[in-house]
């Protein structure tokens, strides 16, 4: 099983964990650890850690940042340099937390973070390029 940890700046990852429990539900392995204002890295780090050493025997976690060399990213970092058992993405949106969270139970870090990697580009559309792909297959059908 893979625990799920969402940060960022302010209230990002509050945000996300809520928008995701209204899809999912709530989920005690999906989790968020905000980076407030008047915090710094080793309040940061000192949230992150309480969760590493809070984990079960066998348990991985994946860390859902915001920004590559943040705040979040870099006590993440910190955290988990030494261990086998956790690693970080950076860019969180709820797709990629959805995703996570669908595959966190049935695989594990080395599986599921290929299929992450392609989560931000196919969610990441433009309304106009789709209206004209839209288009084109209609007119193609015509034909």
């Amino acid at each position: 099983m893979v625990k799920i940890v969402i940060s960022g700046h302010g209230q990002l990852s509050t945000g996300i964990l809520s928008a995701f429990e209204m899809i999912f539900g709530a989920d005690p392995a999906v989790i968020a650890i905000p980076f407030l204002k008047g915090e710094g890295l080793p309040q940061v780090q000192e949230k992150f850690q309480a969760e590493i050493d809070a984990l079960a025997e066998g348990e991985e976690v994946l860390f859902l940042v915001d920004v590559f060399g943040g705040t979040p990213y870099n006590a993440a970092a910190q955290v988990i340099y030494p261990l086998k058992n956790a690693d970080i993405l950076t860019g969180v949106n709820l797709p990629l937390v959805l995703e996570a969270a669908s595959r966190k139970d049935g695989e594990n870090l080395a599986e599921i973070i290929p299929a992450l990697k392609n989560v931000g580009y196919e969610s990441f559309k433009v309304f106009t390029e789709e209206i004209k792909k839209t288009q084109t297959d209609s007119e193609e059908d015509l034909l």
